[in-house]
């Protein structure tokens, strides 16, 4: 086993995966309708990419997405957008539309093309639903994965991935997004990150991870969407 050492980069650059708004966040279903599950994802992602925009050493952040909707939001706050390469592929090849596969795929050639683009810049996956993260906490998380090599920041359940940094340019970022992901990101080498990051780790799949990233405090434009989104929510409760 090779040992790691620590990232002689200076910079860092985000990439960030958002599917098509019509597919995301579907265990909310219960909670909001479509249009209301479209309109908090844009809301979690603006206060996640306004968060590690203005950490000191990120160098730039990169929305990969196929969606437009998320694509004008991404170039709005001065993010760069990468379209997903895979979902061009789906209409001859349905085998790739598979949703983990097209996401890891796209990371891979986003991060790939980053790396020929930008010399000398340590390149992270960070998940786009993290109402509650802090800058320092990211700040924190990037000097920890900087002592070199491929890490990850495992999600507040323990099964899922917040972040992964590859700080080698010599290592590929290997996303291995999906169910379960935090193990097969380990077993693919990558070291676990130990930090008290409570909003690194809090990535919003479910109505409980809402009422967590709640309890924290989200950032602004969420804090909004969930005010907006509230009468509605309370009448399908009544209605329920």
């Amino acid at each position: 086993m090779s040992t790691a050492t620590r990232s002689a980069a200076q910079r860092a650059h985000v990439l960030v995966a958002v599917k098509k708004l019509h597919a995301a966040k579907t265990r909310l279903s219960g909670v909001f309708d479509a249009s209301d599950r479209s309109d908090l994802v844009l809301s979690m992602l603006h206060d996640t990419l306004a968060v590690v925009s203005d950490v000191d050493s990120v160098a730039g952040v990169t929305v990969v997405t196929p969606d437009l909707a998320v694509a004008r939001l991404a170039r709005s706050i001065g993010a760069g957008v990468y379209a997903d390469p895979v979902h061009e592929l789906t209409s001859y090849r349905p085998e790739v539309a598979e949703a983990e596969h097209s996401l890891n795929a796209a990371l891979a050639a986003a991060a790939e093309h980053i790396r020929r683009s930008e010399r000398l810049v340590d390149v992270v996956a960070l998940q786009a639903d993290l109402p509650s993260l802090r800058e320092g906490e990211f700040g924190e998380a990037l000097a920890a994965a900087r002592f070199g090599g491929r890490s990850v920041v495992i999600d507040h359940h323990g099964t899922g991935t917040a972040a992964l940094f590859s700080c080698d340019p010599s290592i590929p970022l290997d996303p291995r997004f999906g169910p379960g992901s935090a193990r097969r990101h380990l077993d693919s080498g990558a070291r676990p990150l130990e930090g008290h990051w409570p909003g690194l780790r809090t990535d919003v799949d479910t109505a409980e991870d809402l009422d967590a990233a709640r309890a924290l405090g989200v950032g602004p434009a969420t804090r909004a969407a969930l005010e907006a989104l509230a009468p509605t929510t309370h009448s399908h409760c009544r209605n329920g």
